[in-house]
């Protein structure tokens, strides 16, 4: 990296030029070059630096800056949060002791909490990482709290007495073990022991700093249940929260609402999107996925720096909003991930269905609309698949069988699954063998074939061959394996060819065999069902297809073709076609050796 020399000091280096070589490994080689260069750059500047920067890489530009303090306060709330997250509690210090009262409130009303209860083992751990940076931090803090938050807190670490005149010396509370006082007329005792350090520090605190305030507080703790002050201080919180997406259930889950064709009729016409910030925006949601997907990366190409940073400002919201709707914790990075995993996900989809997949389309969209409407789109055209499988899932026959996925087979099954989810899913299968969320249109597109050809299997079999639930349960019952539709075709068509009339009766081995040798032959090894044979089986089946609505004749085709294909597959590898093992074919359902044949009573040959 070229550095400035003494001539040159007046011109700094360009920022791009900068961003792009002060990087983490010539901070550390050249320290002293690298702060100079730093230092060279206005606030703002290094302000878009550290952002476009995560954990140490982050705390090292910081610690560089002479204006570190200012930096670290420039930081937008949740970006200073997710700092500390990620570097962990030890190297947070320097961070704590800079953060600014607002900064620490945010950071507060996250980590103190859990639902809607403050958790004195929490805030305990978080003050004490906060007196270590800085005492006076420490101190600020506590003048600056709200009254209702410090007046649980200390109602969760001590109890509170004051003397009585009438009976002094003689109060019942005096014989409570480890009682300590500051002032001879109020008196506490810790409700843990472990945390007593900390009341007494906070209670020390708060009484030198204002004393008028410190015995409000205290007459507080005594006279007011403690489930009224959390309700209080709790409803604060979450007004504050509010402001960076964090709202209260109901109104987060609504993200998740469907968008119909009318509303996006009326987004058309009258566009709804809340006024751009003026604040700088976080970048740790951008920052913790590189993979930005394809249409909305190219669609993100032609906004403005300004319209690009209100997208940043939405982006961070929409993402808090995904992590209360999922009920996730919201201290956990992790879970962050997987908030902007899905908001990535779901915007690619709305984009994508409401441009139609016009890039310049989209780009307007993105700047006319807001990014909740155009997750809710993306969301929107995954409930439509999973709209439809529900109408499949709730046939007669598939709930009498205990819904059989595994009818429809390993990939469809699963996508079926997913589609069920009470917020949709996506298999994706290969090495990935989990549900997944929506990525892409190519997923929507994956899901929706699968979706097709489940939905061709129930019209195929319940409502064009007449398969009855008995039946069904039957033959899953007898099949060793995960039964398939392919499998029970094979079966239905051998029966029909050894028959007068197919059905769903599981195969005799002699009927089989009588089967493959009338009606298959081998060819170069393979063996192969007969030409006619082969013809009949299809005809037939298309003459009872004929008889249901909106059965594909493509799907049907290829469906006998795979069904046909793995029972010829199988017979090829059996030497002996008269005495057939059950255990060594699995493309159709054979009778059990001891399962009695339709009519045949005990005692009877």
């Amino acid at each position: 990296m070229k550095v400035m020399s003494g001539e040159d000091k007046s011109k700094p280096l360009p920022f791009k030029k900068v961003a792009d070589e002060l990087t983490s490994k010539f901070i550390r080689a050249r320290p002293k070059e690298a702060e100079k260069i730093l230092n060279a750059l206005p606030l703002p500047e290094q302000l878009a630096l550290a952002l476009s920067r995560r954990g140490k890489e982050r705390l090292q530009l910081i610690l560089l800056s002479k204006r570190s303090q200012s930096l670290v306060r420039a930081l937008p709330e949740p970006e200073l949060y997710f700092t500390l997250k990620e570097l962990g509690e030890e190297e947070s210090l320097p961070l704590l002791a800079m953060a600014a009262p607002a900064q620490l409130t945010y950071v507060f009303d996250l980590e103190f909490w859990e639902s809607d209860l403050l958790v004195p083992e929490k805030y305990s751990r978080w003050l004490e990482l906060l007196r270590q940076a800085d005492p006076a931090q420490f101190q600020n803090w506590l003048m600056r709290a709200d009254p209702e938050l410090l007046t649980t807190m200390l109602s969760k670490l001590v109890s509170v007495w004051v003397v009585d005149p009438d009976n002094l010396g003689a109060e019942p509370w005096r014989e409570e073990e480890n009682l300590f006082t500051l002032d001879e007329q109020y008196y506490f005792s810790a409700l843990d022991e472990n945390l007593r350090p900390l009341a007494e520090r906070a209670l020390v605190g708060l009484r030198e700093l204002d004393a008028e305030k410190f015995y409000t507080i205290l007459d507080e703790v005594r006279l007011t249940p403690v489930t009224e002050t959390e309700a209080t201080a709790y409803r604060v919180r979450q007004g504050r929260l509010s402001d960076h997406g964090f709202y209260d259930f109901d109104e987060a889950f609504s993200i998740y609402q469907f968008l119909s064709p009318a509303r996006m009729a009326e987004l058309e016409q009258n566009p709804e999107r809340p006024e751009p910030k003026k604040t700088p925006a976080g970048r740790y949601p951008i920052l913790l996925s590189k993979e930005v997907p394809s249409f909305l990366a190219s669609s993100l190409q032609e906004l403005s720096p300004l319209e690009l940073e209100d997208f940043h400002h939405q982006f961070a919201r929409l993402c808090n909003k995904i992590m209360v709707a999922d009920v996730m914790d919201l201290t956990e990075l992790d879970n962050l991930k997987l908030a902007v995993e899905k908001v990535y996900g779901y915007l690619e989809l709305g984009l994508s269905a409401w441009a139609r997949g016009h890039t310049p389309e989209a780009t307007a969209l993105l700047r006319r609309q807001w990014l909740d409407h155009i997750f809710s789109a993306g969301f929107s055209e995954a409930l439509k698949l999973r709209f439809r499988g529900q109408r499949l899932a709730d046939a007669p026959w598939f709930k009498s069988a205990g819904r059989p996925f595994h009818l429809f087979g390993e990939i469809d099954g699963s996508r079926l699954r997913g589609l069920l989810e009470p917020r949709p899913k996506f298999y994706a299968g290969g090495k990935s063998l989990g549900l997944r969320e929506f990525r892409s249109m190519n997923d929507l597109r994956s899901a929706e074939k699968s979706l097709a050809r489940a939905e061709f299997c129930g019209r195929l079999f319940f409502e064009a061959l007449g398969l009855a639930e008995l039946k069904l349960q039957k033959l899953i019952a007898a099949y060793p394996l995960e039964l398939t539709f392919e499998v029970i075709l094979a079966t239905w068509l051998v029966n029909g060819a050894v028959k007068a009339q197919p059905d769903f009766e599981s195969i005799a081995p002699k009927d089989l065999a009588h089967f493959v040798e009338r009606g298959t032959r081998l060819d170069s090894g393979q063996r192969k069902i007969a030409a006619q044979a082969k013809a009949e089986m299809l005809n037939r089946l298309k003459s009872r297809a004929e008889a249901a609505k909106s059965i594909s004749q493509d799907l049907l085709t290829r469906f006998f073709e795979t069904a046909v294909g793995e029972l010829e597959s199988e017979l090829t590898g059996i030497k002996d076609v008269k005495n057939i093992d059950p255990r060594y074919l699995n493309a159709i359902v054979l009778k059990n050796p001891a399962e009695k044949s339709p009519g045949k009573k005990e005692g009877k040959s």
